[in-house]
């Protein structure tokens, strides 16, 4: 036999449609379940395409040799049947299999591999056996090979197209990742069915249901790493957002990609949660006579709120990628109705071509796994200061160390940041050894008069508002010749920031 009937064309069609859409989903949803462990680096999209192009290469191989041993409608319906079924269970699994690869000693530039693997590949590789198992059903003589195999390769490309768009503009934005990979398996699944015969279907749909059934309990369970009461959760178009209150401590703190980006107290108060922001003021100790505020990066908007409140003569103007970020922290984080604060939803540097000038710009967009690399570079900081009034100052937060192989972002930064302007501060805010990780303020002034830190501590306490407070945060200046001579100019050509930062990701972190 192993000549199909032409009648039977347009359900391989479908099947190799249905299946190249899969394959596209499966990538984009794999990038957000690494994400809250692995961030959205580099690392991770280069496992999620590596993985995938070598399981469909498998695949097209074993179902090119499997085709030539048994080529029927019926084997064929079962491999994309059995492809759903791998992939239903995958919210059952992937906290397990994520710890493990987190724990497994490669770290988060070779973990994300690990991942990919465990928990990509065997579906993928069932995926990849269609269509050269289609082509052998749909061919009937030799000399149709080359119409048949392009007009199926088409097809399948079509799929991917589709499943890409799709689940981009679609899905993830609507419904969460654990529903949408379940969602992918029964569709398969669903649609495997039109290959076997009535008994077969009833015995399907009754192991749909056994399969099914257990993965939905395990829906809403991401992988616990929280202290606290999780009272909101959402998987957004940029980010896997959490925000959890600690009646203990009376903060709630929102978590993106599981890592904490803001917090404020329970009962009102803006005093910071997370002494870094209470750095931001610092731009009021070089330049008091601020009155137009910018941040880049909103998070929970800590720090705006705390500036509306402490400078009752300024406008904040907050820039935040995430819409769904700007409106949970509107309705968790009481961002005020004030006629003061104007929140744009756009990517920073993107506002920042049309923007006016500003007196202080703070940015706050990065994190431990990930820093948007345009926000980092040469070009941008001449950008930023061509939005800066003359006596400007740009405040900076960073993840760093300042000396040891967990310092190389920030020693990058220093560099690019002093070509564009004459003077930089850098503030550790932890009182521990240079050589831990942790929240490090970098400052920059337009103008080019250089205060040590004994001019710092005196200029302090006349600020308007926190003078004793920056007083003692000026007494962190770290004063010293940093040796940038072997760091890279970070530039639109060349900012290799996942590089120079991955070694970060390995040291222990901690806010507070």
């Amino acid at each position: 036999m192993g000549i199909l009937d032409k009648g039977y064309l347009w359900r391989i069609r479908l099947f190799i449609f249905i299946s190249g859409a899969v394959v596209m989903a499966l990538e984009m949803v794999g990038s957000r379940l690494l994400a809250p462990i692995f961030g959205d680096s580099v690392f991770v999209w280069g496992s999620l395409i590596g993985v995938v192009m070598a399981s469909l290469a498998a695949g097209y191989y074993l179902g090119g040799m499997l085709a030539d041993k048994e080529s029927s409608f019926r084997a064929f319906s079962m491999i994309i049947f059995a492809a759903g079924a791998l992939i239903v269970p995958i919210p059952m699994f992937s906290n397990i299999v994520l710890e493990t690869a987190l724990n497994s000693g490669l770290g988060e530039k070779y973990g994300p591999v690990l991942a990919s693997l465990l928990l990509l590949s065997a579906p993928t590789i069932l995926l990849g056996m269609v269509s050269p198992y289609a082509i052998r059903l749909a061919t009937s003589s030799l000399n149709k090979v080359g119409s048949i195999s392009g007009s199926l390769y088409s097809v399948s490309t079509g799929g991917s197209i589709f499943g890409t768009f799709f689940t981009v503009f679609v899905l993830i934005p609507s419904f969460g990742v654990r529903s949408i990979l379940v969602s992918l398996g029964v569709v398969l699944m669903l649609v495997s069915m039109l290959g076997i015969s009535k008994e077969q279907k009833v015995i399907a749909v009754l192991f749909i249901i056994v399969l099914v059934l257990p993965s939905t309990t395990f829906l809403r369970r991401p992988l616990t790493i929280f202290t606290g009461t999780v009272v909101y959760r959402k998987d957004t178009a940029y980010n896997s957002l959490t925000v959890v209150d600690d009646a203990r401590r009376g903060v709630r703190t929102l978590y993106l990609n599981n890592m904490p980006h803001s917090a404020f107290y329970l009962n009102g108060s803006n005093r910071a949660v997370f002494r870094y922001t209470d750095y931001f003021n610092i731009g009021f100790v070089l330049n008091p006579g601020i009155e137009r505020v910018l941040f880049i990066g909103g998070g929970g908007f800590s720090g705006p709120k705390q500036f509306l409140e402490y400078y009752p003569d300024i406008t904040v103007d907050v820039v935040e990628i995430d819409p769904d970020v700007v409106q949970t922290a509107r309705n968790y984080f009481e961002v005020p109705d004030d006629p003061r604060l104007l929140v744009h939803v756009a990517d920073g540097r993107a506002f920042l071509a049309k923007a006016g000038k500003y007196d202080l710009i703070v940015l706050d967009a990065y994190s431990k796994t990930y820093v948007p690399f345009h926000l980092m570079t040469f070009e941008f900081f001449q950008a930023l200061s061509e939005h800066l009034n003359p006596d400007g100052v740009m405040v900076s937060n960073l993840i760093s160390s300042i000396i040891g192989d967990t310092s190389n972002l920030l020693m990058a930064e220093y560099k690019t940041v002093n070509k564009v302007f004459p003077q930089i501060y850098l503030f550790p805010t932890r009182d521990v050894s240079l050589s831990r990780v942790q929240n490090i303020i970098l400052v920059a002034t337009e103008t080019a008069t250089r205060y040590e830190k004994g001019d710092l501590m005196t200029l302090a306490k006349k600020a308007p508002s926190m003078g004793e407070t920056l007083a003692e945060y000026s007494e962190y200046l770290f004063d010293l010749e940093l040796d940038v001579e072997d760091s890279p100019l970070l530039t639109d050509d060349y900012a290799p920031t996942e590089s120079l930062l991955n070694p970060v990701t390995l040291s222990p972190y901690k806010v507070d």
